[in-house]
């Protein structure tokens, strides 16, 4: 009989048997402390197996030699095959979950024209309540097995984000107005809190969203944001605009790797290089439009706004895709990770199939556009789970109960849109 330890509680007798049964159940590992009934030592469970295993090889049974016309009919059975060892543990546990979206442009429509409409009667102050109801119907009805998010935020809290905004752009705008070289040195002085808007935002953003009862958090700080929101960018024009697509790689870096699914922080594994491949790409599609648009201008002056107006469709369907593709692909959340298989064209067709109803429309497609445009995104993606998704889950529900909540901010703001 056998005694085993679950943190400091001891727990048995249990027989040998029972003991394996826990084991194959993963309710005990080798690392759990086991002693017999007899002893007074607590080993862990792996060495006594190691010791027994051990043991048995160190005294291996004599061979008993059958008669000779045995020997001959053991000879003639020929031996049971032996099954090869997958490659990989881990291969054979990956499985890929797709992510899916279950609302409609009809359910979404409702919601958004009550949005419209209560904002402008209450000159904006609902708009925040807008913003609370329009993110909590696309979360609720996003899914990856089996589980939908949440957001959780509180409307007063976006409200007081916009109050101050407000109130610092009419400020600005008086002082402008009247004292313009005093409206351009505030503008400089307001320049470096761009970078505590930009964390607060992200930070509120991901506090409020959950899956599965597991928030979402953000530790970015104000000197990380700044050097890629405020100091690299300042770099642009001695670079003519070469530093552009490194620029944009450690923004992506810095939102990812910032971010945590409870106690398990985002990696980022893509490369600057990676980022370069994206806008080198645009080069020569974005010469041939510039010479294109000088012939046509010589017949047709019109020719070379068409010709500009189609580029920059290409241009931003072709960034958004590609960009997003590696941002999903190149992202992982401990040893699980994410597959994003949109197309350039596919996306281009929903953008202007989009554009088009919704100036048909004079606007009342816009919310059909928007869930369109989100459930092609959305259902080109998977949740690449390698292992069981159901311990980590059980982990991470675990170690964020046991730090307990944090107490809200102070500083509690919104400042997004």
């Amino acid at each position: 009989m056998w005694y085993y330890k679950d943190g400091e509680t001891e727990i048995g007798p249990v027989s040998t048997d029972e003991l394996k049964t826990l084991l194959r159940e993963k309710k005990i590992n080798g690392r759990t402390l086991t002693k017999s009934s007899k002893g007074t030592v607590w080993k862990p469970l792996a060495e006594r197996v190691k010791k027994k295993t051990k043991t048995t090889q160190a005294k291996p049974p004599e061979p008993v030699q059958p008669p000779p016309q045995v020997k001959e009919q053991i000879k003639a059975v020929p031996p049971p095959p032996v099954k090869e060892k997958p490659k990989s543990q881990n291969a054979a546990k990956r499985k890929k979950l797709p992510f899916s979206f279950t609302g409609n442009g009809s359910e979404y429509f409702k919601i958004w024209i009550v949005n419209i409409v209560l904002s402008a009667l209450t000159l904006g102050i609902y708009s925040a309540w807008a913003k609370v109801r329009r993110k909590q119907y696309f979360y609720g009805n996003t899914r990856v097995d089996d589980a939908s998010f949440s957001y959780l935020a509180n409307p007063v809290t976006i409200l007081k984000g916009r109050v101050i905004v407000f109130i610092g752009f009419v400020l600005y705008s008086l002082v402008n107005q009247f004292y313009p070289l005093a409206g351009m040195v505030l503008l400089v002085v307001m320049l470096p809190l761009l970078p505590w808007f930009i964390v607060r935002a992200l930070a509120f953003n991901a506090r409020n969203s959950a899956t599965r009862n597991i928030r979402f958090t953000f530790h970015g700080t104000y000197g990380e944001a700044a050097k890629v929101y405020l100091l690299l960018p300042l770099l642009v024009p001695f670079t003519l605009g070469f530093i552009f697509p490194y620029i944009y790689y450690r923004q992506q870096e810095f939102l990812v790797e910032k971010s945590s699914y409870g106690t398990t922080g985002f990696v980022f594994n893509a490369q600057s290089g990676d980022y370069y491949k994206i806008f080198l790409k645009l080069l020569l599609p974005f010469i041939g439009i510039i010479i294109a648009g000088v012939i046509a201008d010589h017949f047709f002056s019109a020719a070379s706004i068409l010709f500009t107006v189609v580029f920059y469709l290409y241009a931003m369907a072709y960034i958004s895709v590609r960009s997003s593709n590696l941002l999903y692909n190149s992202s992982k959340l401990s040893y699980h990770g994410f597959d994003s298989t949109m197309e350039v064209m596919e996306y281009i067709g929903i953008v202007f199939t989009n554009t088009l109803a919704t100036v048909l429309t004079v606007g009342l497609f816009y919310p059909f556009a928007q869930v369109r445009a989100y459930r092609y995104r959305i259902e080109h993606l998977s949740l690449v789970a390698v292992g069981d998704l159901d311990q980590f889950i059980a982990d991470e529900k675990s170690q964020v109960s046991a730090l307990g909540d944090e107490a809200a901010e102070f500083m509690d703001f919104d400042f997004g849109l």
